[in-house]
């Protein structure tokens, strides 16, 4: 088994989105709970992130992805050691001494010991998202969003097919009118638009090179959505449905 740690795992991936043509704006990592950790970046696509390091933020009107690598540091430390020295730390009983006491494993057990194949090390997520100038320069009808919904489950779906889950996130935002928030003809317009990912990583079987193909296919996928999501917008604004 490879010799994860979580700073290489987190370096791989930062490779992988520059290998897709993204470059990454913001980094951030913690502990979301006592055996799980996260690494997340915000991805845009090289050219313009570029535009922004030039100080012409205000004017970078750009989709982004929001990347986040969370692993199961049980998981890791047992991809790390491997089953043999997982043995190490288990004690054996015998009928007499269910908990402690017994005889170690034979050779014949220890060769038997594997990992469950439901076990992940960890998840890839990406969400992306277009600007919020975007969605505030919408119309807010229901034939609009309807169009906005269908063009986002169809990119999502012809550039997700590596992924394990592919979702279209859209909240509904309602507007008080001039007759305040009890008229009834208010309409909703789409906000918190996002088109999320997900990557499985399972433990079993999972070295330096699977796990670099994993990051490949996600920041690839990344770059692609961004593209889409780019390229949804163009065609409802030039009025296609």
């Amino acid at each position: 088994m490879p010799n994860f740690t979580r700073h290489q795992i987190a370096y791989n991936l930062l490779s992988a989105l520059r290998g897709a043509g993204l470059g990454v704006r913001d980094e951030f990592e913690g502990r979301q709970e006592p055996t799980s950790w996260f690494f997340r970046c915000l991805a845009y696509d090289q050219s313009e992130l570029d535009i922004m390091e030039s100080g012409a933020i205000e004017a970078l009107h750009a989709p982004s992805a929001l990347v986040e690598v969370s692993l199961d540091e049980v998981a890791l430390a047992a991809a790390a050691i491997g089953p043999e020295g997982l043995i190490s730390y288990l004690s054996w009983g015998t009928d007499d001494e269910p908990f402690g006491g017994g005889p170690p494993p034979n050779e014949s057990q220890a060769l038997a010991l594997e990992f469950h194949p439901d076990v992940h090390l960890g998840y890839l997520s990406i969400d992306v998202a277009p600007p919020s100038l975007w969605m505030e320069e919408r119309r807010s009808d229901p034939e609009s969003n309807e169009a906005l919904a269908r063009r986002l489950a169809a990119m999502a779906q012809q550039v997700g097919g590596v992924c394990d889950v592919v979702e279209v996130h859209i909240e509904g935002a309602l507007d008080a009118s001039d007759d305040g928030w009890a008229d009834r003809t208010a309409e909703v317009r789409p906000a918190g638009v996002s088109v999320h990912f997900t990557l499985e990583i399972p433990l079993a079987g999972t070295g330096e090179r699977e796990l670099s193909m994993r990051f490949d296919d996600g920041a690839h996928t990344a770059a692609a959505a961004i593209e889409g999501m780019r390229l949804v917008f163009q065609r409802l604004s030039a009025g296609e449905r």
